[in-house]
């Protein structure tokens, strides 16, 4: 009897590296590939947009700014910058030596072991703005920001090493940092160990930090969506924080460490005046150009977003100068502030303002967890005669026992008022309060 086709039995012969049929391995192969290739296409895209934000060299040269001095004015710490005697105060962070920066781009350093200041002067040091002594310098070192960049000086009486006859005045030798479109240097600040100075300036976007020792130099960018130059920089006591105020508007608060930078814009809606650190690091005291209001940032710790956490800064209204100011039984109004200056200890905070002849002094109290407190204590006018109002204003440590407050006149002359509390309770008690 004969099968049919449908009883008999199909053979089926599957040839496993037949020509139509894939291998099972290249596909796999080439999977892999291709997801190597798409990663590196994305590693590659992400570090060009991490040199875009923060070491792409970018310039953005205003050949306008650098040449208006109302501009330097309007932005400066000094009151009356161009026409004041004395432009700026800084104290040397472990001894006695001042600094004071002139109108006639002189820098004066005054030692309590001398009667007559050092007087340091360059046809290179031209609009003097600031300036900054060198931490753990063995020559007591100063930064100078000027138009050209920065003068840095070193005395040559604490060195032991041949340096360039031509680059010496007097007894100190001159070393010029210039970078292109970086002029007419606004604010700057040494890092903790004094390796690294860092400056803003009215010529560009970016800040720059300068190796001295290596001749080495890195632009960053704070604010990557801004092409505005930056006025002010104040570095957090702990030396992890970092704030860059904008010429324009805003600030960015800008956390560096060997691994990452990170930035967060803060008040982007007004230019910052003036703003200091409190020495504990927890507060940043600020306040905008044309405002009397006060205002604290604080860090309210991070928030996780994924696997980037990312800075929490909160910022609260600390008091309006708006309104009258009652010290001692005195009432004054104060109005607009033109600069903060800070104790060492945290204890005092001195504020001049734009339009009065007088210096305030006040006590903080920081008591209260995640709050400040400003209370005034006393208006200080001029100690002697004549129409005369503050540029500028700095503290600095006298002794191990006196503390001073440094207040210079517009007419150049210079008044010192001692500080001796070593707590907020003693200061309490100087001051009779409750």
């Amino acid at each position: 009897m004969e099968r049919t086709n449908e009883e008999i039995p199909r053979c089926v012969a599957f040839e496993r590296y037949h020509d139509n049929i894939p291998n099972p391995t290249e596909q796999t192969f080439n999977l892999l590939r291709n997801l190597a290739h798409e990663y590196w296409k994305w590693f590659l895209q992400k570090l060009a947009q991490l040199k875009s934000l923060c070491f792409w060299p970018r310039c953005n040269i205003r050949p306008t700014l650098a040449g208006d001095p109302q501009l330097l004015e309007r932005i400066s710490q000094a009151r009356g910058w161009k026409t004041a005697a004395i432009r700026y105060i800084e104290f040397h962070p472990t001894t006695s030596l001042m600094a004071l920066l002139n109108n006639r781009d002189e820098v004066l350093i005054y030692d309590k072991r001398s009667e007559c200041p050092i007087r340091l002067q360059s046809v290179k040091q031209r609009d003097t703005t600031c300036a900054a002594f060198r931490p753990w310098s063995h020559s007591s070192e100063l930064a100078v920001g000027c138009a050209a960049g920065i003068c840095l000086w070193q005395d040559t009486r604490r060195l032991n090493v041949e340096l360039n006859i031509r680059n010496m005045t007097g007894t100190h030798h001159l070393q010029v940092q210039e970078d292109a479109g970086h002029q007419y240097v606004t604010s700057m600040q040494w890092n903790e160990d004094g390796t690294i100075l860092i400056t803003a300036a009215l010529g560009s976007s970016h800040i720059v930090l300068w190796e001295p020792d290596s001749q080495q130099k890195i632009r960053l960018i704070p604010n990557p969506e801004s092409s505005s130059s930056f006025s002010l920089l104040r570095y957090s006591p702990d030396f992890q924080v970092l704030f860059c105020a904008s010429c324009d508007a805003g600030a960015s608060l800008c956390q560096l460490n060997r691994s990452e930078w990170r930035s967060k814009q803060v008040l982007m809606q007004h230019r910052i005046q003036t703003a200091v650190w409190t020495p504990c690091g927890s507060f940043l005291l600020l306040v905008t150009d044309g405002s009397t209001r006060i205002y604290s940032c604080t860090n309210n710790g991070e928030a996780t977003v994924f696997l980037f956490p990312k800075p929490l800064w909160r910022v609260e209204l600390v008091m309006d100068l708006q309104e009258v100011t009652t010290c001692a039984g005195q009432q004054r109004y104060c109005g607009e502030p033109q600069t903060f200056a800070m104790d060492p200890l945290g204890i005092y905070m001195a504020i001049i303002f734009k339009a009065q002849s007088f210096v305030l002094l006040w006590l903080l109290d920081n008591s209260r967890p995640g709050a400040v407190r400003l209370l005034p204590l006393e208006f200080i006018c001029c100690n002697v005669d004549g129409d005369q109002y503050p540029t500028c204003i700095a503290f600095g440590v006298s002794s191990a026992q006196t503390r001073l407050l440094v207040i210079c006149w517009n007419t150049g002359h210079i008044q010192r008022y001692a500080i001796t509390a070593k707590c907020f309770k003693e200061a309490q008690l100087i001051h009779n309060l409750k």
